[in-house]
């Protein structure tokens, strides 16, 4: 790592950064508090394009009126395993982890549980929300929809989102559970503005630009579509989440979803759709434990293939980045530290600390 284009700085102060900032907008202090922890975890876990940069980006819309610094979440018992939730467009981590709370509650009784969002705003990265879930010893899925920056396979015009499901199960062994996070995408917006930001090209296969032409030039991948994991299979996949999470919630779909970069003249009526399980309600928890270790060593001690060192579980990687960082700090781009810094001076808040 050159140190010259990376500052590294403790996630400590990555979080009063955070917390600070949203607070100063009127943010009550127990919502920064969730918002900063889902922030500083996604920049603790490596996937920084869901990180404290996006600070800016909320406290602007908070300035707007566009996030609701104090929303009014209504919970609607539709049966008693269903919530229907209206966000009041406020803070997506604040929103979703509510949703967490009441189907997780529901869980308990019934063995699994689903909560519907409407109104909620970007939630930044979904293994935040079955992180929790798995943590209280519950299996999780987890998806939202998203601003349209993806295309129905074989067209230029983004209709749907980068929109991720997360899927979670607990490892009875307390290490090493089962944290899948992904999008339907190849890579997801945050990485080409990354690298637009560093001055680097992307991966060919990434993006189309405005005309429908692929590209390597992340400032024309931006005006243009970003593209679906194995081809027409991933756009499938992401129809079907917006569909989940925004077309039957109430929430905006097909395009409707508001670009929190971009559309400044309303709030984005982001969906969610979240489902716990109870993992064991089917076989009970000693047989549970007992298979869930049989296959995760399976999985773990599966022969590499060539040129491979070993094989993980999914969010292991990231599990390992996180233990890592919170020792050593998270490395930022210096130009996000600077652009940070500068937000903090504005703001009259301490900066970041390298």
């Amino acid at each position: 790592m050159n140190s010259q284009e990376f500052r590294v700085v403790p996630h400590r102060d990555a979080f009063r950064f955070a917390f600070d900032s949203l607070t100063m907008q009127g943010v009550p202090d127990s919502d920064a508090k969730t918002t900063a922890e889902g922030l500083v975890d996604a920049d603790l876990c490596g996937v920084d394009t869901h990180g404290i940069q996006r600070i800016p980006n909320y406290c602007q819309r908070l300035q707007l009126g566009l996030i609701t610094a104090k929303p009014r979440i209504r919970v609607d018992n539709i049966t008693p395993v269903c919530a229907h939730i209206d966000g009041d467009d406020g803070l997506g981590f604040v929103v979703a982890t509510k949703a967490v709370e009441v189907a997780t509650e529901r869980a308990k009784d019934f063995g699994f549980a689903i909560s519907g969002i409407k109104r909620s705003t970007h939630f930044g990265m979904a293994r935040f929300y079955i992180q929790q879930a798995v943590d209280s010893g519950f299996a999780a899925i987890v998806m939202t929809n998203a601003s349209p920056s993806l295309p129905p396979w074989g067209s230029k015009r983004p209709i749907f989102g980068t929109s991720p499901i997360a899927i979670g199960f607990p490892n009875p062994s307390g290490e090493n559970h089962f944290l899948l996070d992904m999008a339907p995408s190849v890579a997801a917006r945050g990485k080409i503005r990354k690298a637009m930001r560093a001055g680097e090209r992307i991966p060919e296969g990434w993006a189309l630009d405005a005309e429908g032409r692929h590209t390597t030039d992340p400032s024309e991948a931006v005006k243009g579509v970003v593209l679906p994991i194995g081809g027409p299979k991933g756009s499938g996949i992401a129809m079907a989440l917006d569909i989940f999470s925004g077309l039957i919630t109430g929430a905006g779909f097909a395009g409707a979803v508001g670009d929190q970069l971009k559309v400044f003249d309303r709030p984005q009526n982001v969906g969610h759709f979240i489902f716990i399980l109870d993992p064991d309600v089917f076989i009970g928890p000693d047989e549970y434990k007992a298979r869930f270790s049989e296959w995760e060593q399976s999985v773990v001690n599966a022969p590499p293939a060539e040129g491979v060192k070993r094989v993980y579980l999914p969010g292991q990687i990231e599990t390992e980045n996180k233990n890592e960082r919170l020792i050593e700090g998270i490395p930022y781009l210096e130009k996000d530290v600077e652009t940070l810094n500068e937000f903090a001076d504005k703001c009259g808040i301490s900066p970041l600390t390298c």
